[in-house]
């Protein structure tokens, strides 16, 4: 370089995340790039630093892993565990190249990978829906891309070796997620997704922060949650963001919803969502996981007082017995029984 990289303030100090691997990582950038000009830091990656790499020629986004959690410093990890989300990347990539971005470098000593940019505009989905409300076109795409991945990844092999697909489901997909509630259904509905037929990779966090929906394309990023479960709880988590984002305008629900699950299909028998009560728990749980957990923060996308309606009236549907995704959503958009 003939001049320094400019930063915006909100990006993280190259120089302290990447340390020596500076040079090789930015070296990595160029052949895509051109001449470096800046780098900005993307938004809601808690895990890893995310910074997308300006330069004369184009853009590109670097991920980088380090010993602690990016947004969460209190929550210590292993950088190297950056290497499974790269194969999951190469692997998602070489199936549907249209929906999730390609890895054109992975350094594993830096923990870092340099992938494209699949966000045309710069902007999550989930800061769209910050503006405004999902639209039925949008949500007709997610559910047939969604159904497309499953279908495209249902005879592949575990990513990580011996029992670590188990055990990461158990812990992180589970254990952070579902039963973060503490709530006796919850635990069930864990069991029984476990014991579903035709357990495959899955993505493991569809929520609005990890899509673009910009120009009429859809591109699916953060692929390090991905694991061996039941197609069931990509779908249940992100129905569950499609009902967070819209608390507070919970008159667009139903057709939204709806236009999601018509457009989703399962692997596998036909599970018809309207009577579907595992659905409707899983997104239940991961809808208390937003509003209640505290250890993986999720900004607020309603006022408080809407986030807490909502609260109760999930904890009552889940105290009072089986219900169904209908009931979810009238909950969502009805009074609190006693």
């Amino acid at each position: 370089m003939t001049a320094p990289l400019t930063t915006d303030r909100t990006a993280p100090d190259l120089t302290a995340v990447l340390g020596p691997y500076l040079d090789p990582v930015l070296a990595a950038c160029r052949p895509h790039t051109g001449h470096l000009t800046h780098v900005e830091a993307c938004t809601g990656g808690n895990v890893s630093h995310v910074l997308r790499v300006h330069g004369r020629a184009g853009r590109v986004i670097v991920k980088v892993r380090g010993r602690r959690f990016a947004q969460i410093a209190h929550l210590t990890t292993d950088p190297a565990l950056i290497a499974v989300e790269f194969r999951a990347l190469t692997l998602h990539h070489a199936l549907l190249p249209d929906l999730f971005p390609e890895v054109l470098a992975f350094l594993p000593e830096a923990h870092a990978m340099v992938m494209t940019d699949v966000f045309p505009d710069g902007r999550t989905w989930r800061e769209h829906l910050d503006e405004r409300a999902a639209t039925t076109e949008e949500c007709t795409r997610l559910g047939a891309a969604l159904a497309r991945i499953h279908h495209a990844t249902a005879a592949l092999p575990p990513l990580r070796e011996g029992d670590g697909d188990d055990r990461f489901r158990a812990e992180h997909a589970y254990g952070y997620c579902l039963r973060a509630a503490g709530h006796r259904a919850l635990d069930d509905a864990c069991h029984r997704l476990d014991a579903l037929p035709g357990r495959q990779l899955v993505l493991g966090d569809t929520c609005p922060k990890n899509l673009s929906l910009a120009d009429g394309r859809t591109a699916f990023v953060d692929l390090d949650n991905v694991h061996t479960g039941a197609p069931l709880f990509d779908a249940g988590y992100l129905l569950a963001h499609l009902v967070l984002h819209h608390a507070a305008r919970p008159e667009h629900l139903h057709p939204l919803a709806a236009a999601f699950l018509d457009a989703y299909t399962l692997p596998g028998p036909a599970r018809p969502w309207h009577d579907d009560d595992l659905l409707a728990t899983v997104t239940a749980g991961v809808l208390l996981y937003r509003l209640e957990a505290r250890t993986v923060p999720y900004p607020p996308t309603a006022p408080p007082t809407a986030a807490d309606r909502l609260r109760r009236r999930l904890r009552h549907l889940l105290d009072a017995g089986p219900f169904t995704v209908p009931d979810l959503l009238q909950a969502a958009d009805g009074p609190v029984t006693a």
